[in-house]
């Protein structure tokens, strides 16, 4: 009984939400009506929504005066504050974006992000957990030093590789023997963390200091201790809850950059063997249990079984899980990886609406799949259409294959 009163409150919730923000009227109904059912919207052509998608994003940092890109667009409050950890990948996705499509616009918007990142870095060097939330914390630290490493790449100016340096020696300066990063974090060392490893390789390779890449190596020593014989990564979830497939995809494409990064790291402690035992388990287990009978529609989370009680999706995991199987094709060379990123992909585009005239709406992507419960319910998370927007941009340059460097 509890179980089918839960939703059916969400959805008046979310009903509730939905016209307080937009007001009555036929397309409000239309789109309302859509979420409530647990309805997919009409798919289109990859380019129709990556530019819906990119023009949200474009939206989403003029909320900001166009500084940070806001975290969100919430039923409950309209847009949200800018968020450091996010616009510092996002603007990697900007700047391809910007080579893709010829609009230098995004390659300025860019730039904007990375000089407030260095206006808004902690005295210490860390990146704050928001512009409201003045902690400094480890992931968002290193998710800012991949975007000013890609800066510094695209333009060699000095100032973001010494923005970089600052929050690398931050990053150094936390780390406990044995290679975790407890301090400064959501809830502990996580093996999501994985993503800041290649932060540092990156940085070490663009520095010339070597104890970048050893802080990283050590933290990767940890990392992979954390792997079952299956594949599954403990410590990997937020809290003791399951890990999602927000954090599982970050676990893995952290791995698979440091791989690729760093071949003599790989040799050494079999990183690139590693992500691929997770990823062909996890690649089975998502096919076997569709949300919603729909194929390539991914159960939010998975126990160490690779078994799912998830009756809904996380839609920016699904987007990093297509994503990072483009790059595994890439990697590989085996096609079945693409056409099950591709498959996730459709079963993603389908969730987002790029024909109405409710702009917040127009290219956004849910947190959740159905909207109305699971992760981030009733908002549209900026780092949800980051990922989005690249698998777009991967599957779209596939075959020769791209890497978004955040």
């Amino acid at each position: 009984m509890i179980q089918r009163v839960l939703p059916y409150f969400g959805q008046i919730r979310t009903s509730v939400l939905f016209l307080r923000s937009f007001g009555p009227g036929r397309e409000q109904i239309r789109v309302l009506a859509h979420y409530l059912a647990g309805e997919l919207f009409e798919e289109q052509d990859d380019v129709s929504h990556l530019r819906a998608t990119m023009a949200w994003l474009a939206d989403a940092q003029d909320a900001c005066d166009g500084d940070g890109v806001s975290n969100a667009y919430h039923l409950n409050g309209g847009w949200g504050v800018a968020y450091p950890e996010t616009s510092g990948y996002i603007l990697a996705t900007y700047l391809t974006f910007a080579d893709f499509s010829g609009e230098h616009t995004f390659m300025d918007r860019a730039l904007r992000i990375g000089d407030w990142e260095i206006r808004v870095q902690a005295p210490n060097g860390g990146v704050f957990s928001s512009t409201a939330l003045r902690q400094t914390r480890v992931f968002n630290t290193g998710q800012v030093i991949l975007g000013w490493c890609a800066l510094y790449e695209r333009t060699k100016l000095e100032k973001y590789l010494e923005a970089a340096e600052r929050a690398g020696d931050y990053l150094l300066g936390i780390q406990e023997a044995d290679g975790a990063w407890r301090r400064d974090t959501y809830c502990g060392a996580r093996t999501y963390h994985a993503r800041v490893d290649w932060a540092l390789l990156r940085l070490a390779r663009l520095s010339g200091e070597a104890r970048y890449g050893e802080a990283a190596a050590r933290n990767l020593r940890w990392v992979l201790g954390n792997q079952l014989s299956n594949g599954w990564f403990a410590q990997c979830g937020f809290g003791n809850d399951p890990p999602i497939t927000h954090v599982i995809a970050y676990t893995l494409r952290g791995l698979l950059e440091c791989a690729s990064t760093d071949k003599t790291l790989d040799n050494s402690l079999g990183i690139f063997s590693a992500t691929m035992k997770c990823t062909d388990a996890l690649c089975r287990a998502l096919q076997a249990q569709p949300v919603a009978g729909i194929h390539g529609m991914v159960p939010a989370s998975f126990d160490q079984a690779w078994k799912s009680p998830a009756r809904d999706s996380c839609l920016t995991g699904n987007s990093q899980l297509a994503s990072f199987l483009f790059r595994i094709c890439d990697c590989t060379r085996d096609s079945t990886y693409g056409e099950l990123g591709a498959e996730i992909l459709s079963a993603t585009k389908r969730t987002q609406i790029v024909d109405t005239s409710l702009r917040p709406l127009r290219g956004a992507i849910a947190g959740s799949f159905p909207f109305c419960h699971g992760y981030s319910p009733n908002v549209f998370p900026n780092w949800a259409a980051k990922f989005f927007a690249d698998a777009l941009l991967m599957k779209i340059n596939s075959p020769k294959g791209i890497a978004i460097p955040a």
